[in-house]
């Protein structure tokens, strides 16, 4: 039977009474337990609530064992209670728990009030607590037990108040269906072993005992429960008996169950490797060498051989094993230094004897006697203590701890990262880390352990870390550190401010956006050129149509980089300028066709209408407008307005047409033009050879003239011909302005006739332009 510890808590309601007289009660004034459970005492006390216009109240509660009523010893401060007890106090009603319970005793309770001189009052009814033991009582009346030939056993308890429950007996170790009353009736001569106990306390069943006479069936252990310092030598006794000679014996740890090859068969626990060094046994003796902590167990026996078995299921001898601790009783912290009441502590009570000795920095302090010392500790101190050569951890006055870092140069994301808290090493110490992230109010608590493990640290570890160290002489907090975990770009992203129309003229702004420790560095892009900018912004200020493209941004550190998706910036604006153009020409003759065609630079497209001067009439709503047998009804201006929503623009044309006759006239009479030109210039020429030259007469009377009069009728004149596309001619004749020069003493008249080369009857000389015809005409004065 493997051996749990088990827990019976007992909660004694009360209730305050204030106004009242001095008194107090406990309830109920008896508990029983088992030896090693956990027990609950409370208490309740009443006193004046005023005196002498004083309000009272409550200073000091001691609960003790030890001491008068008026001079108490203080349960707190017992080494054999030490470690095991808390009290609490709540409205005048306290409660004592008392854990891993050892020996009976009564416990008192007193408190102390502020009026009138501390006075102080001891409730009169304390609490007897009762550790359970059974026994079997076996009649020994001989006329008794004679008349039928049978024994009435009886279950005793120490407990004399019981709450109604059933008993359990037990024969030769092994549990007896069906009998769970106080009293058992056996055979007279049986050579058979009994036990009892109450049901739920299996645990403190009593020992064996004989019916008839010795030898019977039985295993006695010598203690139940015995206490070994760490190091020490135990033996651990039991006497058994046996009506034969029994073969086969050996000692077994039920909780090793789980290593023997059928579970219910208990097994020798000297044959495992781990405790065959330091395990042995001669009988009913096992001797444990250098004890160890993890030798803590229930330790049973077993004999047998062919004719009979122990199968006991009761419980055998339970060995706790205990260090030495140095334990604070009570300690007062100044700023620079602790003074301290310290106890040697062990957690159970060996029985040998104990000697003490105290070590302050590990050099004996002289001054210390028994197991109990008062001292001054300065920040770093440490102090030991030794029971039976046995020595304690050292206790530190604690340092302020220090936090480090296994790799603080670079902490890279993915790699692995510790943290130190390094401090006065000590068993006792408790660590504790924390940090908080940035942006955050809340401070996130990640381990109790000296070092702090990142495998592979991720970004979103970055904050500020700390540790915390605490024993039972204070706490000391670190300085925090700040872990900033840098990483390569994972994204670049670009933003663009109007993320919707963009309109000429308007501020554009574009953002490359990077998560990347430390920051990334932009370059930016358009058509896939490198632009001048490296800020993380790029402002296109005043945007114009030629800024239109598609851009993209690169985020870069010294761990990556990456780029970001392209994002095509279209810029809006108004139809800037309308055209229009005519084809073939905007004077055509009737009954001929004519296009006119409307176009402007625009985003988006412009949307075209035609209207007409003097007709309020859509002419048409497309950017071109198709005449065919054109009528001189169509003659007129016509005006073409472009729109897109951002502004619009227009233009007008003269459409002029004519009807056939009158072109004719007008080719005829340009022929006739030509002709006589042509004919005034020959004549010309011809008088200028004859005439003889006279430049003095001509300078002379140019001089008293003020120049030659004739310069006045000095005229240019240019004629155009255009070739349609059937090959008929028109003309646009137009006069060119008059123009002054001196050119010795004549008087020219300039003509310049430009023609496509195809008016009839004109046939220019050998080598010359046929698109120009010069002649010089003289005019002779008057």
């Amino acid at each position: 039977m493997s051996f749990k510890k088990r827990f019976v808590v007992l909660l004694l309601n009360v209730q305050v009474v204030l106004g009242a007289d001095w008194g107090g009660n406990c309830t109920p004034t008896e508990i029983c337990a088992e030896a090693g459970t956990t027990v609950n005492l409370h208490c309740y006390f009443t006193y004046p609530a005023t005196q002498n216009e004083r309000e009272t109240r409550v200073e000091k509660t001691v609960w003790f064992i030890k001491g008068q009523n008026n001079d108490p010893e203080d349960l707190m401060l017992d080494p054999d209670y030490f470690g095991r007890l808390r009290s609490d106090c709540h409205n005048d009603n306290c409660s004592l728990t008392i854990a891993d319970l050892r020996q009976s005793a009564v416990v008192k309770f007193r408190f102390t009030t502020n009026y009138p001189r501390k006075e102080a009052y001891t409730i009169k009814t304390g609490v007897e607590v009762s550790v359970i033991a059974f026994e079997v009582k076996v009649p020994t009346n001989y006329y008794t037990v004679q008349r039928n030939y049978r024994k009435d056993l009886k279950c005793l308890s120490t407990c004399s108040h019981w709450p109604d429950s059933s008993y359990i007996w037990y024969k030769n170790g092994e549990g007896i269906p069906n009998a769970n009353s106080q009293d058992y009736s056996v055979d007279l001569y049986s050579k058979d072993s009994y036990s009892c106990a109450k049901k739920g306390h299996e645990r403190a069943a009593s020992p064996p005992k004989c019916v008839y006479t010795s030898p019977c069936h039985k295993v006695v252990y010598e203690k139940r429960h015995i206490c070994a310092l760490k190091g020490s030598r135990v033996d651990i006794i039991c006497k058994y008996d046996g009506t034969y000679s029994y073969s086969h014996k050996f000692w077994f740890r039920p909780d090793r169950s789980h290593m023997w090859k059928t579970p219910s068969i208990p097994e020798d626990i000297t044959l495992e490797p781990q405790y065959k060094s330091h395990l042995s046994y001669v009988g009913g003796v096992l001797t444990i060498k250098n004890v160890k902590m993890n030798d803590s167990a229930q330790y049973c026996f077993k004999f047998q051989d062919n004719s009979f078995e122990w199968k006991s299921i009761l419980p055998g001898s339970i060995l706790t094993v205990t260090d030495v601790k140095v334990r604070v009783m009570k300690a007062k912290v100044e700023s620079s230094y602790i003074l301290a009441q310290l106890l040697c502590y062990t957690h159970c009570r060996p029985e040998q004897p104990f000697s003490f000795e105290w070590q302050l920095n590990g050099v004996k302090y002289v001054a210390a006697v028994g197991s109990k010392l008062e001292v001054y500790l300065y920040p770093g101190d440490y102090v030991t203590c030794t029971a039976n050569d046995v020595e304690s951890p050292p206790l530190y006055a604690l340092r302020r701890p220090l936090v480090t870092l296994s790799n603080a140069a670079e902490i890279l994301e993915g790699r692995p990262l510790i943290l130190t808290c390094n401090t006065d090493v000590s068993a006792s110490t408790k660590y504790r880390w924390y940090r908080k992230k940035r942006h955050s109010d809340d401070d996130e608590v990640l381990g109790e352990d000296p070092q702090l493990v990142y495998n592979s640290i991720k970004s979103s570890d970055s904050a500020e870390y700390w540790c915390t160290v605490e024993n039972e002489l204070g706490k000391k907090t670190s300085e925090a550190v700040l872990i900033d975990v840098q990483y390569a770009p994972r994204s670049s992203s670009l933003f663009v401010n109007p993320s919707h129309v963009i309109k000429e003229g308007r501020l554009v702004t574009l953002t490359c956006s990077s998560d990347a420790n430390p920051a990334a560095r932009y370059i930016w892009y358009k058509d896939n050129q490198i632009l001048p900018q490296k800020s993380q912004k790029h402002y296109l200020r005043s945007i114009r149509p030629e800024d239109a493209g598609t851009f993209s941004c690169q985020s870069e550190n010294k761990y990556g980089l990456v780029n970001s998706s392209s994002v095509f910036i279209d810029v809006q604006y108004a139809p800037k300028v309308c055209v229009i153009s005519v084809g073939p020409s905007s004077e055509v003759r009737k009954g001929a066709s004519v296009s006119m065609n409307c176009s402007s630079d625009a985003n988006p497209e412009a949307n075209y209408k035609w209207f007409k001067t003097n007709d309020d009439l859509n002419v048409a709503s497309e950017s071109s407008i198709t005449f065919t047998n054109i009528q001189t009804s169509a003659s007129g201006e016509y005006h073409c307005v472009a729109s897109n929503g951002r502004g619009r623009c227009n233009a007008t044309v003269l459409l002029q047409v004519e009807t056939g006759p009158m072109m004719v006239a007008a080719y005829g009479s340009l022929v006739a033009v030509v002709v006589l030109v042509v004919l005034a210039l020959a004549v010309f020429l011809v008088l200028r050879k004859k005439r003889p030259s006279n430049r003095e007469t001509a300078d002379s009377k140019a001089q008293s003239d003020g120049g030659p009069d004739c310069l006045e009728d000095l005229v240019y004149s240019k004629v155009s011909f255009t070739k349609s596309p059937d090959g008929a001619i028109y003309s646009n004749v137009t006069p060119a302005p008059r123009k002054r020069f001196v050119e010795e003493v004549d008087c020219v008249e300039y003509a310049m006739v430009k023609s496509d080369g195809r008016v009839s009857g004109l046939k220019p000389e050998e080598g010359a332009d046929v698109r120009e015809l010069y002649s010089t005409v003289q005019k002779h004065h008057n």
